[in-house]
Parts: structure tokens; C-alpha cells; sequence
């Protein structure tokens, strides 16, 4: 059986040589904290949460949802 040769001819990619900053927008840190996960920083309540029909039938319902307290 005859030896089969399998040469790419596709030129190898290069990285990029220069190490410039890739462009577009930048943000600056404003209302969180680094090393600090912004969710822990949130008081939770659990609370139920239902979908109903025009007449007051439960069509959905989840209980224990876990949502942002609000108020005092």
C-alpha cells in the first residue's frame, strides 16, 4: 500500500506582535466592590409567586421565590 503524505498547505497562524490593548469601551468599578460578590451585598426575602386567570385561578404558581427585600 502506497504511503500517504499529509502536508497542510495552510500557512501556520501567527499571534500578533505587539501587545496593545484591545480597543473598544472601558467601565470603571462604581457601585461594587472588588473581591465582593454584588449579590451578597442585597438583603433576600422569599415570597410566592402566582399567575392567575381573570376569574382568580392559580395558573402558575412557585413558591419560595427569592427576590430583593424592599423597605425598612
Amino acid at each position: 500500500m502506497p504511503e500517504l503524505k499529509t502536508e497542510s498547505t495552510t500557512p501556520a497562524i501567527q499571534a500578533p506582535t505587539n501587545k496593545k490593548r484591545p480597543s473598544g469601551l472601558s467601565f470603571r468599578r462604581f457601585f461594587t466592590k472588588p473581591g465582593v460578590s454584588p449579590y451578597s451585598e442585597v438583603e433576600w426575602d422569599l415570597r410566592l409567586a402566582q399567575i392567575t386567570d381573570a376569574q382568580g385561578n392559580v395558573i402558575f404558581e412557585q413558591k419560595d421565590v427569592e427576590v430583593p427585600k424592599t423597605g425598612p
